[in-house]
């Protein structure tokens, strides 16, 4: 509900790491260019509820009359005052912080980071000293010219944006860091992408032989396979993605032929989906033939 009320910039929000690939691979850098990943210590207990507040009724009075202003102020006082924990046998309120269940929690710390980040992180990128500043929830990931700003400066003021939010900072290795569940690659004047999988991550799915409805089998097979097409990786990595998932699909029993049956019908939607852009941007449009020959080569085992 406090969406119709308050609105958000989202100026530095990623949405999905397939737009951001895509818009990565589209990042002019050059030799000078670093990155570095942050992760937010403990955002939801760390948040100030009241100064939190003060925030959102300043955004409210802009687009709302003082009586809703009021209105959703006491609603949220109510909302965040309910939150409770048990530490040695004792029911406990937190000082600070939101709760972690609730499902508004998520708006509030972003209100809260967004104002920061407005005030903070527009003058890093007007100055050219960072080439981007992108955050997921938690998870920021920086990229900066060394030639205008140190890794020093740059934890140092970032770290004293708020003195409730502490950021660990993961540094680039081999000219990679992994964000989300991408490896970002520098090469001399762009970005290239790969899939990243963590070190604990196994490769066990459900299993074809369980007792499982066909659609939760093929979930994860779904999922890896649509987004293997949809980010925008080199051939040799597409190749080593399917290689990935026929190995999984093997190492749990998943029929080879459903899986080329997925990914034809992936495929196809894709296709489909890239007809109608082309069509309506006004662009050449390949023949029927040389689209179904393209489909067919693409459904093979190899990709």
């Amino acid at each position: 509900m406090l969406y119709q009320y308050i609105s958000l910039n989202n100026y530095f929000n990623v949405t999905n790491s397939t737009n951001f690939a895509n818009d990565l691979t589209k990042l002019e850098i050059h030799e000078n260019h670093k990155m570095i990943s942050f992760d937010i210590k403990d955002l939801y207990v760390n948040i100030p509820t009241d100064e939190t507040l003060n925030i959102i009724k300043s955004k409210l009075l802009k687009n709302n009359n003082i009586q809703i202003t009021h209105q959703m102020l006491s609603l949220l006082k109510v909302i965040i005052s309910q939150n409770y924990l048990m530490f040695q046998q004792k029911i406990c309120q937190p000082l600070q912080g939101i709760s972690m269940g609730s499902p508004i929690s998520s708006l509030i710390a972003e209100i809260f980071l967004q104002h920061y980040e407005d005030a903070n992180i527009k003058q890093l990128l007007d100055m050219k000293s960072i080439a981007l500043y992108v955050r997921y929830v938690d998870d920021i990931l920086v990229i900066y010219d060394t030639t205008k700003i140190n890794l020093h400066t740059i934890n140092t003021y970032i770290n004293k944006i708020h003195s409730n939010i502490k950021l660990n900072p993961t540094y680039e290795e081999h000219n990679s860091i992994a964000f989300l569940d991408l490896t970002i690659t520098r090469r001399q004047t762009k970005l290239e992408i790969d899939i990243y999988r963590k070190p604990t991550t196994t490769f066990t799915t459900i299993n074809f032989l369980s007792n499982h409805p066909i659609e939760q089998k093929m979930a994860a097979f779904r999922f890896h396979t649509t987004r293997m097409h949809s980010l925008p990786l080199n051939p040799n990595k597409k190749q080593i993605e399917w290689e990935i998932i026929q190995s999984v699909a093997k190492n749990n029993n998943f029929p080879q032929h459903l899986l080329l049956k997925l990914n034809r019908q992936i495929l196809h939607k894709a296709n489909k989906k890239l007809t109608r852009m082309i069509k309506k941007s006004g662009l050449y449009l390949p023949s029927t033939a040389q689209r179904s020959e393209k489909l067919q080569i693409c459904s093979k085992t190899q990709i």
